[in-house]
């Protein structure tokens, strides 16, 4: 069948198979997986699936757990006969199966599926890109769309660029006229947002949940210490002298306090904004001619890895 990314196995059957309208759920792990398929469902083709425990009929989808090593956490076995039974180790293995069911139920103006099984595991743990929405306003809505379509080809990860800047050549030289700009609301420092367009905190942690219900992992970045011109427009003191005021200056003790105080505004409580595991800190493109800023990068690199694993998440670079 068509299905993307492909399937990993395939064995055809005879016929199709046209569903009854049900839902079956073996375990209440997967009561979640099963509301979110008869949403979309509903969504994408104005008929509505009813989700129910017990034995199943013929048409019935069957959404079961099952202990399997060899499906890891993503992979799932799907057999549509009689019945479509689904069987995972994990809920997100499962989802995963029904974005499977509704790539098929489109392909069909009856929304008959093919009789037939798969065993599919995906290739690659993490599937997914980076959207840059500091040098472009990117709107909540559109993101929010995204993740939800990320799903559909069972992509897992989006990486969200915070901030970021034009180049100074193509604004007259000049850094103060050179576009920049972080899009994530901060009450830490007040008129540090861009004005051309933002997102909220409840707006950032919302998409997050959303993000998650989809099996969509968001991976949020804060890049320093270059493409950081940003933060120097609101605080030049903090730029470099010697590379441009797009380098926050390594050997300033103000540039530590800003960004100590910006990461843990994100970081901090027990509902931070930045819900995931991993948080980037960028930190890429800064000048190595230097033997002594080398070490004063490297310094730098190792100190915000700390500080974000001092808040249990992963650092990543």
């Amino acid at each position: 069948p068509f299905v993307v990314p492909e399937l990993k196995t395939w064995n055809g059957g005879e016929g199709q198979v046209a569903l009854s309208g049900r839902i079956v759920v073996k375990s209440s792990a997967l009561a979640h997986v099963a509301q979110a398929l008869a949403a979309d469902y509903e969504e994408m083709f104005g008929r509505s699936l009813s989700v129910v425990k017990g034995g199943a009929k013929a048409g019935d989808i069957v959404l079961a757990l099952k202990k399997d090593k060899s499906l890891g956490d993503e992979g799932y076995a799907l057999n549509i006969g009689q019945t479509v039974q689904v069987t995972a180790a994990t809920a997100r293995g499962a989802f995963w199966a029904t974005r499977t069911l509704l790539q098929l139920s489109e392909q069909s103006a009856d929304r008959l599926l093919p009789c037939g099984q798969t065993t599919d595991v995906p290739e690659y743990k993490l599937r997914g890109f980076m959207i840059d929405c500091g040098r472009k306003y990117i709107p909540m809505a559109y993101l929010r769309n995204l993740a939800k379509v990320m799903a559909y080809y069972k992509m897992n990860t989006l990486h969200i660029h915070l901030n970021d800047n034009g180049f100074r050549q193509f604004f007259g030289d000049d850094w103060d006229k050179t576009q920049a700009a972080f899009r994530l609301e901060s009450e830490t420092y007040p008129g540090l947002t861009a004005k051309d367009g933002s997102y909220s905190k409840k707006e950032f942690i919302d998409l997050q949940k959303l993000a998650e219900k989809n099996g969509v992992t968001i991976i949020p970045e804060i890049d320093v210490p270059a493409h950081s011109l940003a933060f120097t427009h609101y605080k030049p003191e903090i730029g470099s002298k010697d590379y441009g005021m797009d380098h926050l200056d390594l050997f300033n003790p103000e540039t530590y306090t800003f960004l100590d105080g910006l990461f843990k505004e994100y970081l901090e409580g027990p509902n931070p904004v930045f819900r995931g595991k991993r948080v980037h800190i960028g930190p890429d493109e800064y000048s190595n001619r230097d033997t002594a800023v080398v070490e004063k990068f490297r310094a730098f690199t190792d100190r915000y890895i700390r500080l974000v694993e001092s808040y249990g998440k992963q650092a990543v670079v």
